[in-house]
């Protein structure tokens, strides 16, 4: 578990379940172009937080999750078997 606040945990795991980082679908990211993104995308944490959770959790709430997201990748890809 990485939050002690299960909103928080939830929005991270549910994030994590349904995206990915782009290398994971297009590894061959040329210095030039960057990621093709030949599975979509991109994704935006914040915008796919936002429209997931922005009912349901403060503002506050999301953006700290959003931020330890996008230490990870700022760019992210749907995962199969996701439907948006």
């Amino acid at each position: 578990m990485k939050y002690d606040d299960p909103r928080k945990e939830e929005m991270w795991v549910w994030f994590h379940e349904n995206f990915a980082p782009p290398d994971e679908c297009d590894p061959s990211m040329s210095a030039e172009h960057g990621y093709q993104y030949v599975c979509g995308g991109p994704y935006y944490v914040e915008e796919v937080l936002n429209t997931a959770f922005g009912e349901k959790f403060p503002q506050p709430l999301i953006k700290e999750v959003v931020n330890d997201v996008e230490a990870e990748s700022h760019e992210w890809i749907v995962k199969q078997g996701y439907a948006l």
